[in-house]
């Protein structure tokens, strides 16, 4: 109720392009993907209307990272040329490489990131936090999870930065989960957790409970691990039915019975 009444007041302002994806970032944080898409669509529309092309070029990056996030990859691809065809400004390169990087597209991720350094060589977040979470990314994606955690490690003082969206701690957690350093991982995942509001309409603050759920069994506390599946249950509990990590988070948490 109080969301709707903010978009309300926002959608009778003059400047109400800038809110007319909020909805689909709401989607995105229930896990509703095919929805989020559907509204990312509407507002680029809008904002292409009015030729705001930099927003445009934004918001269908968001939408493909999110179809990576689902796994989703040939439509998040698909989705990355058409974002960058739109502008090829730090903020689309940075996210269209962890995009590409998530979905083990290793030689555009490349491509991209070699392209932001050599563009923007004094960007402090380009090359300090996006450039090594793109490469962790990468590196996950071969298998190499202790080559993802040596990306990190230099990234923790960015954290925190708005920027960062979670994904440094959830890349780590996920390298640390496949190291099966239980501690380190729900360390990682209690980061997202703790922190919501630094990216409050994040998919991966859901994940992070599942993430700590595994967690919890690498370190045998059944009552945690319980406690955070059932959590991760409740966040998506509308979320698009089809989801791998749905599927196997509820295999996962049967059992535990």
């Amino acid at each position: 109720t109080a969301m709707a009444r903010e978009l309300k007041i926002a959608e009778a302002k003059p400047e109400r392009a800038w809110s007319s994806n909020w909805t689909a970032r709401d989607a995105l944080f229930a896990g509703q993907f095919h929805l989020a898409h559907q509204r990312f669509e509407q507002s680029v529309q809008t904002v292409l209307r009015q030729n705001f092309r930099e927003f445009a070029a934004q918001w269908t990056l968001e939408d493909a990272e999110g179809h990576a996030v689902a796994d989703e990859c040939a439509t998040a691809q698909s989705e990355v040329s058409a974002g960058l065809a739109l502008r090829r400004d730090n903020f689309t390169l940075e996210r269209a490489g962890r995009t590409l990087a998530l979905c083990g597209a290793e030689a555009r991720a490349t491509e991209l990131v070699d392209e932001l350094v050599r563009r923007f060589p004094a960007a402090t977040l380009t090359l300090r936090l996006h450039r090594p979470v793109i490469l962790a990314a990468l590196a996950l994606n071969r298998g190499d999870a202790a080559r993802a955690v040596s990306e990190l490690d230099p990234v923790a003082q960015y954290d925190h930065a708005p920027a960062a969206e979670f994904w440094p701690s959830y890349l780590r957690g996920l390298a640390q989960l496949r190291l099966k350093d239980g501690r380190s991982a729900a360390a990682a995942f209690e980061h997202i957790v703790n922190h919501r509001g630094e990216a409050p309409t994040s998919p991966l603050y859901a994940l992070a409970h599942l993430g700590l759920a595994r967690a919890a069994v690498l370190t045998n506390d059944a009552t945690a691990a319980r406690n955070n599946y059932e959590t991760f249950f409740s966040l998506w509990k509308n979320a698009d039915s089809e989801l791998s990590a749905v599927r196997q988070a509820r295999a996962e948490y049967a059992q535990l019975q």
